[in-house]
């Protein structure tokens, strides 16, 4: 098999390429050790089997970022065959400082002028040949979106991947040869790497190719102080500077820059999208329409989802051991605690499918990074800076982040101060695992305005963020450096159908196994903290007490009927009262009078001597009817009185109701504290716990309309329920990145802490207000978000002390 790295700069069309060359046939998964996607595929042509790797986007081989650690480490230490350089055609002279980095490695290598079409509109003209003859490598014209180039990429790659590189390209360095043939000579190891790109990252100080050949900081120290003596300026920026030079060189020997009357389409979209005036209503509105796309519309389609569900829990249910009245075998519960878990967060599919639809637009488009732009325009005020726009973004600024990348991605910003006061924001976001809650509560109270209420929900945590970070930054962080900061625009484009299709479905792929790992090992913990130590001893007695009694006035009301021999036993009487529960679970999924027709036969070929009572078809068997359901009824109540003794009296439930005192003036009872404390570990628990333990039995309710029937809660303690999760602490996960990213327990313990006291506060306070003040759910949540939107206004105009901040865009 022939490895092929897919490496480019950022906005250079790279996944383009890959998603022409792989298809669906793609894999996604990490990097070891990090939270980096790493997308491989498997890809046969002219028989030969090709495994593709799309490397994170960087802009150079410095170890700065992630994305350049990641993207480095696997050149280095997975030897790929063959280097496909991805590069914007229409960007040409700067995506070849990247360019002359991967050639100095020595390996085969195809240079894919990606996105012709924008260049040619651009009215460049590329001289191919000579570009191939300067740089000799091979150069292949591609247009990614629109699937052009593809066969002569492939055929590129195969000729690359059999040919020995009989000089690699130079570039000259001029006054620093000397130093870099010096570390050539003293470079012994074999390493399977050009020595002169070896000898050149040794000079720039590089860490780990300094271990990797065995030479000792020391040395490289004093050549480095000898070169800065002698030409007073500093190594890697000479390096830069004579790249960019020689670009420049390049690009005016191989491209002619035709006149092209007029400007761009992305010049003339950016007067208004970026305007000074118009950019935050136009980014407002498109937050509003994800939102009313993906959760308002997306949460229509689980109207048609739900039953299907909603019959997989009932083939799963009947396949388990049955309950015999209220004696249920534990493997029977644990299967329904762990189906109705699963269930509950497979029924935002539809909702999670539609929100990475749209972000992928988004993304193709080119308006995320236009977002950054916008939004670093307020960071500034708040101590942040510009490179924080990402990791917010992976955190969930738009709904659908994760703490986890989000934390992780700030390992790029360069200061100090920033870098910090980001890590401890990002939790804020509203990350994926939460959406289902918040559709639960809003799908369960505030179905008429759940546009609006996401848009408050979305929205508020980034005031949140913004204030905190200023907070922080004014005092606890106030003598950390800054650093300046440049944002380069992409062009618009026209996303494809396929590229859209194909990262949704990757994105909810990994959405799907996250449910199935780690929610799953999370609920199998949960399961255990409610169900033991169980039901005291006394209250089983009551309870087995009353079922006997039950029993004994059905038996009574089945003697002297045709029935009385096939109910002669308590196994016939559970017979019968499971093929109730079954049939009723069946019958609220049939559709129409042809399908309960169908239903009817079915049951009556299995069970031709109990089924007519179900049917009570005459006197007898309407009498039986009646008693079977006063029996079944019993049951059910039991069973439920049952399991909410087991919850009570269980580790969890003690927890919960511990706290119930304090927690009940932010209108929580034990079950929200339990499902809070429960999503501690991971967000999307707390759904999958209300959800088991609202559910009572096999239904065609979904857990909202199970909740919002409940009675116990109305929308004030939905609204304060929405508050406290907008501020929870990050999961367990979250946690642990912040502590290695802040390199300070401390630090992890604030961002558990603070939160967890600043939403209880919070909480307590608005929901008092709304009592007092005789406010709807909405009204609480509109107030609270007038409230923190002042406080950001009035923080953001007050002077702040930070300076030094400078962006940049280009087209």
């Amino acid at each position: 098999m022939i490895r092929v790295a897919l490496a480019g700069q950022p906005n250079c069309g790279k996944s383009t390429i890959f998603n022409m060359l792989a298809g669906v046939n793609q894999h996604v998964a990490n990097y070891p050790g990090v939270t980096v996607d790493k997308k491989t595929a498997n890809v046969t042509f002219g028989g030969d089997v090709y495994e593709l790797v799309d490397l994170p986007g960087t802009y150079s081989f410095s170890t700065f970022s992630l994305e350049e650690r990641v993207a480095k480490s696997f050149l280095l230490d997975e030897n790929p065959d063959v280097i496909v350089n991805v590069i914007d055609a229409s960007n040409l002279r700067r995506s070849l400082y990247l360019t002359f980095q991967l050639l100095e490695l020595g390996r085969p290598m195809v240079l894919a002028l990606n996105m012709m079409d924008v260049a040619e509109r651009r009215g460049l003209d590329i001289a191919m040949d000579k570009l191939a003859e300067m740089l000799n490598v091979r150069v292949v014209k591609t247009v990614g979106a629109r699937g052009r180039g593809k066969s002569d990429l492939l055929q590129a790659m195969q000729a690359a991947s059999r040919t020995e590189i009989a000089e690699p390209f130079r570039v000259e360095y001029a006054e620093l040869e000397t130093y870099i043939a010096r570390i050539e000579d003293r470079i012994t190891r074999q390493t399977g790497l050009a020595k002169r790109w070896l000898a050149i990252k040794a000079l720039e100080g590089d860490e780990v190719i300094l271990q990797k050949i065995g030479l000792d900081r020391e040395t490289i120290t004093d050549l480095t102080a000898d070169i800065h003596s002698r030409h007073d300026i500093d190594v890697d920026q000479m390096i830069a500077g004579l790249r960019y030079a020689s670009a420049d060189r390049v690009y005016h020997k191989c491209v002619t820059e035709k006149s092209v009357p007029g400007e761009t389409f992305t010049t003339k979209a950016d007067r208004v999208v970026l305007n000074r005036w118009l950019a935050f209503p136009i980014l407002g509105l498109v937050i509003y329409l994800v939102y009313q796309l993906s959760i308002v519309w997306g949460y229509k389609l689980t109207d048609h989802t739900w039953p299907l569900l909603a019959a997989l829990r009932n083939q799963i249910f009947a396949l388990l051991p049955r309950s015999q009245f209220i004696h249920t075998p534990l493997v029977t519960e644990f299967g329904v605690w762990m189906t109705n878990s699963i269930l509950a967060l497979l029924n935002y599919i539809p909702i999670f499918f539609i929100l990475f639809v749209v972000i992928a637009i988004l993304e193709d488009v080119g308006y995320m990074p236009r977002m950054a732009f916008i939004l670093d325009r307020i960071f500034r005020k708040y101590g942040l800076h510009g490179q924080s726009t990402l990791p917010l973004v992976l955190g969930g600024a738009l709904v659908g982040g994760c703490a986890v990348p989000g934390i992780m991605a700030t390992k790029g910003i360069a200061d100090e101060r920033a870098r910090l006061a980001t890590v401890l924001t990002v939790p804020y976001m509203n990350c994926l695992a939460k959406v289902p809650f918040y559709t639960l509560l809003l799908a369960a109270f505030f179905k008429p305005h759940m546009g609006i209420m996401m848009f408050f929900i979305s929205t508020v945590t980034l005031f949140i963020a913004l204030i905190l970070a200023r907070l922080l930054t004014s005092t606890v962080l106030k003598s950390r450096e800054t650093a300046p900061f440049v944002m380069e625009m992409p062009t618009y484009h026209l996303p494809t159908i396929k590229g859209v299709l194909l990262r949704a479905f990757q994105r909810l792929w990994l959405y799907i196994k996250k449910v199935v790992t780690i929610v799953v090992a999370v609920a199998v913990v949960l399961f255990v903290l409610l169900q033991y130590p169980g039901v005291p001893r006394e209250k089983m007695a009551e309870l087995r007490q009353q079922a006997d009694s039950a029993m004994a006035r059905f038996s009574a009301s089945v003697q002297d009927t045709a029935y009385q021999p096939h109910l002669d036993t308590r196994e016939k009487i559970y017979q019968l009262l499971s093929i109730n529960e079954s049939y009723r679970a069946d019958r609220l999924l049939a559709r129409s009078q042809a399908a309960v027709d169908q239903l009817n036969s079915s049951y009556l070929e299995r069970y031709p001597e109990l089924f007519p009572i179900l049917l009570a078809a005459d006197p007898e068997t309407r009498q039986i009817n009646r008693a079977l359901r006063t029996l079944s009824n019993t049951g059910r109540g039991l069973q439920l009185e049952i399991r909410n003794e087991k919850i009570v009296n269980s580790y969890l439930g003690t927890l919960g109701r511990a706290i119930e005192p304090v927690t009940r003036h932010a209108g929580f009872d034990w079950r929200i504290n339990v499902a809070f404390l429960s999503s501690f570990a991971a967000r999307e628990s707390a759904v999958a716990t209300l959800g088991s333990i609202y559910e009572q039995g096999a239904t065609d309710a979904s857990p909202e309309q199970v909740m919002a029937r409940d009675g116990a809660y109305t929308p004030i303690h939905a609204a304060t329920m929405l508050l406290f999760m907008l501020l929870t602490p990050p999961c367990i996960a979250a946690m642990v990145v912040v502590k290695l990213q802040s390199h300070s327990y401390l630090w992890m313990l604030f961002a558990v802490l603070f939160p967890t006291a600043l939403g209880i506060m919070l909480s307590l306070i608005f929901f008092n207000l709304a009592l007092q003040f005789n406010w709807s759910g909405v009204e609480l949540m509109r107030n609270f978000y007038l409230c923190v939107a002042a406080l950001t206004l009035v923080l953001g105009l007050k002077k702040s002390s930070h300076s030094g901040w400078q962006v940049g865009k280009t087209h």
